[in-house]
């Protein structure tokens, strides 16, 4: 029975062996199909080899030429890497963290020594360096770049060992920035002194506070007018600008003729405050209107002829002046100064007393005219101390 079993599975054996060589017989006989395909297909493929082999030329060219390019930029690099390391150990031998570094080679130059004398002081305290402006220095845009370029500057050594140095402009635009900045301050100064001059021999000419501020109020108007009415005609109409020297003489000259005229109506006021207010204002302005005003007229004239001057700046100057004189003439002496001090009454003369009315004959020290009060006194004796003393 065992035999019998061994022999079956022989036989079974002998029968997979032929059923495996079948097998490989049928992928034989696909091995031969896809070997006659290589075989149909390589012709074509030798055809294509000498291409092959010339695109392949080229690339070892190309490699050669990446190879020799690399190794200029790999000497290049080692180059930038010894001065870097040159850079560093000199640092350190300095022992300080300045933000400039130059070779100990560039100070044997010469032409960088050339250099170093025109841009670098002998002590080595002070260096200079050139700024170049878009457009014309000389142009209130090129005088408004004064200020940025300072701040730049300053705040390029923040934080710096230079933090601390002064920084300092010269040149077209720095000097008309200077010229201007010290105008602007030399006239404050003036003004305000003039000003507080003024006020202070009013104050002693009138004896009253008020009054010596409207004469001092009157003024500055004035010169507000003047300039804006300058303006108006020379930038606005004539579209030519107004030179920086204008204001400067304007306000002196304004200034002294704006406070005597404003003076010499207001002295008359006092004249005749004894009459009553109203009177007095009435009374003087008939008094000196005539005076007062043919005076400026004729100085306001005089000083607008300067306008025919082949020098525009004489003209503005004249024109200025002109302007002022006939606005203080015309309207604030004529006008101005009356009105305020009819509005203000009795206070116009603050801290004196004064008598809004007229005071009778007994209780008036003085007339208003001594001649008006000689007569009125002389007018039928009726003046109780003179018939007092007939009496006795």
């Amino acid at each position: 029975m065992t035999s019998l079993v061994k022999r079956g599975w022989m036989v079974r054996s002998v029968f997979d062996t032929i059923d495996g060589i079948d097998q490989l017989g049928e992928q034989l006989a696909s091995v031969t199909v896809t070997l006659d395909k290589l075989a149909a297909i390589q012709p074509q493929l030798v055809a294509l080899l000498p291409d092959e082999i010339a695109s392949q030329q080229i690339n070892r060219e190309l490699a050669l030429a990446n190879y020799a390019t690399m190794s200029g930029i790999y000497a290049q690099t080692a180059a930038l890497i010894e001065n870097a390391a040159a850079m560093g150990q000199a640092f350190d031998a300095a022992k300080n963290d300045d933000s400039f570094y130059l070779p100990p080679e560039a100070f044997d130059n010469p032409d960088f020594q050339r250099g170093l004398k025109l841009f670098l002081s002998a002590d080595g305290k002070a260096a200079r360096m050139i700024i170049s402006h878009e457009g014309d220095p000389a142009t209130p845009e090129g005088i408004s770049h004064i200020d940025a370029i300072k701040q730049a500057a300053h705040e390029a050594v923040k934080g710096t060992p230079m933090a601390g140095a002064g920084i300092y402009l010269a040149g077209t635009a720095a000097t008309f920035k200077d010229i201007q900045d010290g105008a602007t301050y030399d006239l404050l100064i003036a003004g305000i002194a003039a000003l507080s001059l003024i006020l202070l021999i009013m104050m002693i000419i009138t004896r009253s506070l008020v009054a010596a501020l409207v004469i001092v109020g009157t003024v500055a108007l004035s010169l507000g007018a003047s300039f804006g009415l300058s303006v108006l005609v020379w930038q606005h109409l004539l579209g030519i600008q107004l030179y920086w020297i204008v204001l400067a003489l304007a306000v002196i000259l304004l200034l002294a003729v704006g406070s005597d005229y404003n003076l010499l109506l207001i002295s008359r006021f006092k004249e005749e405050i004894g009459a009553g207010l109203n009177t007095g204002i009435i009374r003087a302005m008939a008094g000196t209107g005539g005076v007062v005003t043919a005076a400026g007229l004729v100085f306001a004239a005089t000083m607008s002829s300067f306008v025919f001057s082949d020098l525009r700046v004489l003209g503005q100057i004249g024109t200025t002046i002109g302007l002022g004189l006939l606005f203080d003439t015309l309207v604030v002496r004529a006008f101005m100064t009356p009105s305020i001090a009819v509005l203000l009454g009795r206070w116009f003369w603050w801290p004196q007393r004064v008598r809004p009315r007229p005071a009778s004959r007994m209780l008036r020290p003085y007339g208003p005219r001594p001649v008006v009060r000689e007569l009125l006194l002389r007018e039928g004796n009726d003046d109780p101390r003179t018939q007092v003393a007939t009496h006795r």
